[in-house]
């Protein structure tokens, strides 16, 4: 064998055995950290919905092609089989540098310390390798067939990297419309998108947040009814004063609760039924009987309200609407929630106003839909959560002689809370979608979602103190507030620009 002959062998014997090495030690460390490999997957921004056959499919594609090149007759097949493959994971990542909204890393081992961009060279230094050793063997042909046998292999390597390339391609489109439209309950983390920057301990766990103003947050407290408590958007200071009720001795309160509707105090009681208003800054409200009861209540606009109740003729949960200036009272517009299983607990859910978009919006709690409806609850446009529950999973228990009826330990609980502001709604949920760890480090997910396009956007992880739950969720422009146990804390937008794919 000729010297030049010797060196080719060298050199194409050496790469060979390097991409055994490599791809060996790459499927053993996915395998030996398979549960971080399938999370980190899972949340990949590009291939997420197909998380579930890859998390396998990588792997043993890794220990095939290794096999392929350990045995001298399969070689040539596993060196075309590794520049697929690279081709393929160098795809994934010029996809990840350029369209992602964020930058995970899925890569085990001494890998997953390179940067993107340190990784996207690495995989083509390891292209031109591969290419390299095709090349070289190509030249051990004559010279009349090398040239049949180059232009096969041209278009050899042309076909499968363009395959490779497209197949990427391919999955990361059908990924992103699973992953809006029909996913599998897989979500898109993005890291990093909110600091907690105040946390304050109120003492108790009875507080909710009334209301947001250009100046200052509101709590009202389940226990200390006729109480308001306000702080500076920052919570450096705080103060508390007592609500002043006219006209209010013979009212027997029940279920009381606190709104802050711009400069407007309100103060109501579906069980008596009564709501009381007026002025946020003297903290004087009088009080006005409704004609109906309720459950719930959404101011709208001066005088104009949403609510829920009980229908008369049906018993079940409606949503309705009430003004001060129309002498009808109030109107309940029947069929827009819409009944599964008794027509009570199945419509439960949040009432909120979207005020940028004008837009009424109701999430079930134990179902994966919300409502997007205008003021006059003419237009109803009915989206989907993340979640996989599309119909009600109740226990509802029957109290023996009372007759009374609750819900069981084994209702399943979709959505826990929410906020809404510009065009974003905010869910916050405890159920654990594919991939996702435990939340025992005092997490909460909360899922967000694009009102504009009925679209599931991303989720996130609001940090705070202990294990408490979070109880009660605020949005207002960049800033987030919320409440976890007996702690009212504030977070602030990190990634203004990154946080809502297109």
């Amino acid at each position: 064998m000729s010297k030049a002959g010797y060196i080719k062998q060298v050199v194409s014997q050496g790469v060979v055995s390097l991409f055994i090495l490599m791809w060996v030690y790459a499927a053993t460390a996915k395998l030996l950290d398979f549960e971080a490999f399938s999370i980190q997957l899972g949340q990949s921004p590009l291939l997420s919905a197909y998380a579930g056959i890859l998390v396998w499919l990588v792997p043993l594609s890794e220990y095939v092609l290794s096999t392929l090149l350990l045995i001298s007759k399969t070689k040539t097949i596993g060196l075309y089989g590794s520049l697929c493959l690279m081709t393929a994971f160098t795809t994934y990542i010029i996809i990840i540098l350029n369209y992602a909204d964020f930058v995970p890393c899925s890569c085990g081992g001494i890998l997953e310390a390179l940067s993107w961009t340190e990784h996207l060279l690495f995989n083509g230094f390891c292209i031109i390798l591969i290419l390299l050793v095709l090349f070289i063997n190509r030249l051990s042909y004559s010279n009349q067939s090398q040239h049949r046998s180059l232009a096969k292999g041209l278009l050899r390597l042309g076909s499968g990297m363009l395959f490779s390339s497209v197949m990427v391609i391919v999955l990361f489109l059908t990924s992103e419309k699973q992953i809006h439209r029909n996913n599998a309950f897989i979500r898109r983390y993005i890291p990093h998108v909110f600091d907690q920057k105040q946390v304050f301990d109120l003492g108790v766990n009875s507080y909710y947040i009334a209301g947001i103003t250009a100046d200052s947050i509101y709590l009202g407290n389940s226990t200390a009814p006729f109480t308001l408590v306000s702080f500076d958007k920052k919570l450096s200071d705080s103060s508390s004063s007592q609500i002043k009720l006219e006209n209010a001795s013979d009212i027997k309160f029940m279920a009381s609760k606190v709104k802050v509707n711009d400069s407007i105090l309100l103060l109501y009681d579906g069980t008596v039924p009564v709501l009381f208003s007026g002025a946020l800054q003297s903290r004087k409200i009088t009080p006005r009987r409704t004609p109906f009861y309720f459950t719930k209540l959404q101011p709208l606009a001066s005088n104009r309200y949403a609510f829920t109740s009980r229908a008369a003729a049906t018993n079940e949960n409606e949503l309705g609407l009430y003004s001060y200036a129309d002498t009808s009272g109030f109107k309940l517009v029947p069929q827009i929630l819409e009944r599964q299983v008794d027509g009570i607990f199945d419509v439960e859910g949040f009432l909120t106003f979207n005020e940028e978009l004008q837009r009424l919006i109701y999430v079930y709690r134990f179902r994966n839909e919300y409502l997007i409806m205008d003021t006059n609850l003419n237009e109803v446009h009915r989206e989907k959560l993340i979640d996989t529950i599309s119909i009600a999973q109740l226990q509802i228990d029957t109290i023996a002689g009372k007759g009374q009826r609750k819900l069981g330990s084994n209702t399943i609980h979709v959505s826990n809370t929410i906020a809404t502001s510009g065009k974003q709604l905010y869910v916050h949920s405890k159920r654990l979608g594919k991939y996702e760890p435990e939340l025992d480090d005092g997490r909460s997910i909360v899922d967000v979602y694009d009102l504009n396009k009925g679209l599931y956007t991303h989720s996130l992880y609001l940090q705070h103190p202990g294990m408490k739950p979070l109880m009660d969720l605020a949005l207002k422009n960049n800033q987030v507030y919320a409440i976890c146990g007996t702690y009212l804390i504030r977070y602030q937008k990190t990634l203004e620009n990154r946080v809502t794919p297109n």
